[in-house]
């Protein structure tokens, strides 16, 4: 009797195996899917829109973190909006502000104000969306991450 028990616990139990393994193949699959297809559409579009739109013909930067080398001629000034980095890599420049407050030099940690010279390898960080920036006094270079505007 016991040999009978033993025997029809594991037939049981065999049972439960397969079905359950039947059962979790459809998981995932077309007709049952983990997440929607819209879901996982409109996701790819948010990363394409992303990457498709790195710079327009203004020279706005879209969002997306990483800097973008600006090439700016003599007697131009790039202007940063808020919270858009600036690293001069190449050429001279004098710092522009509309106020009292300056840009922030991170390298140093001071402020920088109008008639200050830009740093070269320094990353300025413009505050606000005011009108600060950069005025050229050789053809520079700068890395910028963020919005952007060269007058």
């Amino acid at each position: 009797m016991k040999r009978f028990v033993i025997g029809f616990i594991s037939v049981i139990a065999s049972v439960v195996l397969v079905m359950g393994t039947v059962f979790a193949a459809d998981a995932g699959s077309e007709a049952d899917p983990l997440v929607s297809k819209s879901y996982v559409d409109d996701k790819i579009n948010q990363v394409m829109n992303m990457i498709g739109s790195s710079t327009d013909s203004s020279g706005n930067v879209a969002a997306g973190g990483s800097y973008v080398p600006v090439s700016v001629a003599v007697g131009k000034t790039i202007i940063g909006g808020e919270g858009t980095e600036m690293i001069l890599r190449a050429g001279k420049g004098d710092i522009v502000i509309s106020g009292k407050e300056g840009i922030v030099d991170a390298t140093t940690g001071q402020a920088l104000y109008n008639g200050h010279k830009a740093s070269m390898n320094h990353i300025m960080i413009v505050p606000r969306n005011d009108g600060r920036g950069v005025k050229v006094t050789e053809a520079a270079w700068f890395l910028v991450k963020g919005s952007y505007t060269i007058k």
